[in-house]
């Protein structure tokens, strides 16, 4: 069974399960479509086809729901960074191959996942616990790509290299969220801005990564 988490009340019944199972699924849905403000309790039961009794029963308001949410929707989210970095480690070759794999590939999974991220993100500044959810798996994600390039750690330049790959993983995700609006209301651009945007990244973190600075 996927994790649900502590912040919902286990079920009582193989029915009360599959019920909260529709409500969770339903909630992802209604948060692909609008902002967290603009959905309602009563919306996500008429769509998961439950009474606001069977929803009651399992949390006690719509924060927590989404808390729960959020949990399933990280733990799928996990899964999918991992399948992409064991892709990459098993395709890509040297630093010049890894690091525009790297970069696409984070880019990629988070233009998929954008409206669900930006629901969370949003709702994280002002709800600690999502907050921290948010951060703890941005970390992880970050852990799996700086693993990628420090396969790569020979050919580096740089003269402090783990420092680099740090800040080069954690100053591309943040450019990316922007560019994508995780963090603020907005529309995608353009897919060929996108591709032309992942490609000038890739090409700055490369330089970055074999610049030899002179202080």
């Amino acid at each position: 069974m996927p994790p649900t988490s502590a912040h919902a009340r286990a079920p009582k019944q193989g029915r009360s399960r599959e019920s909260f199972e529709r409500i969770i699924a339903a909630t992802l849905d209604l948060l692909g479509e609008r902002a967290y403000d603009q959905i309602t309790l009563a919306e996500i039961c008429r769509r998961a086809g439950v009474s606001t009794g069977s929803l009651y029963g399992r949390v006690d308001g719509k924060d927590e729901l989404l808390r729960v949410v959020q949990v399933r929707f990280l733990a799928g989210l996990a899964g999918q960074f991992t399948r992409e970095a064991d892709r990459i480690a098993a395709e890509a070759r040297g630093l010049e191959q890894v690091v525009p794999a790297v970069v696409r590939g984070l880019g990629a999974l988070l233009k998929d996942n954008a409206s669900l991220l930006r629901a969370f993100m949003l709702r994280g500044t002002s709800d600690p616990v999502i907050g921290a959810a948010g951060k703890k798996s941005a970390l992880e994600t970050f852990a799996k790509f700086i693993a990628l390039l420090q396969t790569c750690r020979g050919e580096i330049r740089h003269p402090h290299p783990d420092r680099a790959i740090e800040t080069g993983i954690q100053l591309i995700y943040a450019t990316q969220a922007r560019f994508l609006g995780l963090d603020s209301i907005g529309r995608l651009d353009e897919a060929g801005s996108w591709s032309q945007f992942l490609d000038d990244l890739s090409d700055m973190l490369l330089a970055f990564l074999l610049f030899r600075p002179g202080r």
